[in-house]
């Protein structure tokens, strides 16, 4: 009789674990139990503030907190200014507002974060004061004549619509507030020049690195950016920039409707140049120490923009200091008028205009074509703007 009594106790002691077990499961959703439904869904903010380049990390919190499925999907209504990834990681871009979405999956609750992105100090896609000179529509004579280089001739006429065009090369300050880098090789001030060396030109920056700060500023601004790579207009979602020629960053599509900023077309920039002139140099047929920085005067270094006197329609730098890309490939020229060119469609390396700081005066001229492959950052090519 006692031994009945102690199997009736061991079975009555498993049923109780049994059922202990069971009831764990059910209580936390799984185990095999009845899933629980998402109910609600919070975030931990309703609101954030970001500088420009920072980042911060949302929570989202479920209501029950034992909801079987908690997979939630994240979105942000304006990508130009904040993005957000699928763990909720939200990094501000542009200055503006925008409002981060996030859904679940079970129930389709959603909670909803308005962010707010403010300038932040150098940390890149920030706005900066951009000074532009408004350029008059106007025909010339693009080119050389014979006796200059074959890749200028023939000469042609070109017929431009209106534009304005940066007075100055962007400098390192400028190019460090939208970007959030300077990879400039010339960083020391030069002895003597005020406001040096963030008053110095960007070099270093390579074709696609412009086109990335074009964008960047666009948007800064609330511009409407002119380049777009696989239809896609915001630089963030371009991926890194290629290190080697990339034949989708090469076709890059322009669109000169928007009202952002971009590259000159190499007509735009020697219109701008010549400003009127004819002559080998805006400044006439021969270059003296006062045309622009070159390898005779400079010490081998770039100088402070705007020392040397501007052209005749108040653009500085055009002769010397840095070359400065263009849109176009470096191809032969057409013996055809033309209006308003935008260059080949195809080539393998981009234009450079202005002649720099090591080079001889003869490429200074304002017919001068020098060229770069895209990809590379050298040390004595930066750009300037142009905008409608």
């Amino acid at each position: 009789m006692k031994n009945i009594f102690k199997v009736l106790g061991v079975i009555a002691l498993v049923a109780v674990i049994g059922f202990s077990f069971a009831s764990c499961g059910d209580d936390s959703g799984g185990g095999g139990g009845t899933p629980v439904s998402v109910t609600d869904v919070t975030l931990n903010r309703t609101s954030l503030s970001l500088a420009v380049g920072s980042s911060e990390t949302l929570t989202v919190i479920f209501t029950p907190s034992n909801a079987t499925n908690k997979s939630v999907t994240w979105t942000s209504n304006n990508t130009a200014i904040a993005t957000v990834t699928n763990g909720g990681v939200v990094r501000a871009v542009a200055t503006g507002s925008t409002t981060i979405i996030v859904k679940t999956a079970d129930g389709n609750k959603t909670a909803t974060c308005t962010v707010t992105v403010t300038g932040g100090s150098g940390s890149g896609g920030g706005s900066v004061n951009i000074e532009m000179v408004s350029i008059p529509a106007g025909t010339f004579t693009m080119g050389s004549p014979d006796t200059e280089s074959i890749i200028e001739r023939p000469q042609h006429s070109v017929t431009l619509s209106s534009f304005k065009m940066s007075k100055y090369l962007v400098t390192q300050e400028q190019y460090q507030a939208v970007m959030g880098s300077n990879p400039s090789n010339f960083k020391t001030a030069v002895s003597g020049e005020s406001g040096t060396p963030g008053k110095l030109p960007v070099e270093k920056v390579s074709w696609y690195d412009a086109l990335v700060f074009c964008n960047k500023l666009s948007i800064a601004e609330g511009l409407n950016p002119v380049y777009g790579i696989s239809g896609k207009t915001n630089p963030s979602e371009w991926g890194n920039v290629p290190t080697k020629n990339d034949s989708t960053w090469n076709a890059v599509v322009m669109d000169r409707s928007k009202n952002g900023y971009r590259l000159p077309t190499e007509a735009e920039w020697e219109y701008a140049c010549r400003a009127g002139t004819s002559t080998a140099y805006n400044t006439g047929d021969t270059i003296s120490d006062n045309t622009g920085w070159y390898s005779d005067n400079c010490g081998n270094k770039t100088h402070q923009v705007g020392l040397k006197p501007a052209n005749a329609w108040g653009l500085y730098d055009m002769h010397g200091n840095v070359r400065e890309w263009c849109w176009d490939w470096y191809v032969s020229y057409s013996s055809d008028a033309q209006t308003n060119p935008m260059g080949a469609s195809s080539g393998t390396e981009r234009i450079t205009r202005g002649g720099g700081w090591f080079s001889a005066a003869n490429t200074l001229r304002s017919a001068f074509r020098g060229n770069g492959d895209p990809y590379y950052r050298y040390s004595f090519i930066g750009f300037r703007l142009i905008r409608p």
